[in-house]
């Protein structure tokens, strides 16, 4: 049994990898961009207040992170194995809200999965990212790009460029990651469970160090 959170900067790969890792341990993956952008596509009120943070590349607010976590993370038998999540939490706040969430039920973070990588490089993979608007399958124009311009592999859809993958998007997510995260990789130091990973690499290169680090073989 093992429950997992992945942090790092946006386009490091916390999606891609925490997915490889749920497959190998056999546990559910969840990622908070995914919960968003499945709320996004209906008219409630919740999705029109979130469209106002996510579209502009601002965080959204933690009460309504939370909430919507709470309820994905305990309605289902299962996560009784255990679970990956990345995306969550974004600060130390978010942080300490999980942990006495976990601790009300007698359950606990194993592990703080923190993929590093260079600005730039950051800058790079998500300005050419591309997303198939039909099966929200990722592309990336530079390491993973699609057989056909503009056409998704698995269905033919149509590949769009996400409102919060556009440049001046991108700069300021960072931007934000960057102030915020500080406090959140001490306080997992301080408990001694952060466990550093360099996301420069290639996927399989980042996973194995991952797995190594998690001692998984």
């Amino acid at each position: 049994m093992m429950r997992l959170v992945f942090l790092g900067p946006p386009g490091v790969g916390k999606g891609t990898q925490a997915e490889f890792v749920a497959k190998e341990l056999k546990i559910p993956h969840y990622s908070t961009g995914d919960i968003f952008r499945k709320i996004l596509k209906d008219s409630s009120s919740l999705s029109k207040e979130l469209a106002k943070f996510v579209n502009t590349g601002e965080l959204v607010p933690d009460d309504i992170v939370f909430e919507t976590l709470k309820e994905t993370l305990f309605t289902s038998k299962a996560n009784n194995n255990g679970w990956v999540l990345d995306g969550y939490p974004r600060n130390k706040a978010q942080a300490e809200m999980l942990d006495n969430l976990l601790a009300n039920n007698n359950e606990k973070i194993d592990y703080a999965i923190y993929l590093s990588a260079d600005r730039e490089i950051l800058a790079q993979r998500l300005s050419s990212r591309r997303v198939c608007s039909e099966c929200g399958t990722i592309y990336n124009l530079a390491m993973n790009p699609p057989k056909r311009e503009g056409i998704c592999d698995k269905c033919r859809g149509k590949l769009i460029q996400r409102k919060d993958d556009k440049i001046e998007t991108v700069l300021k997510r960072i931007f934000i990651f960057e102030k915020e995260f500080s406090p959140l990789k001490e306080y997992y130091e301080s408990r001694g469970i952060l466990l550093v990973i360099n996301g420069e690499g290639t996927t399989k290169e980042v996973f194995n160090q991952i797995k190594k680090g998690l001692n998984l073989g």
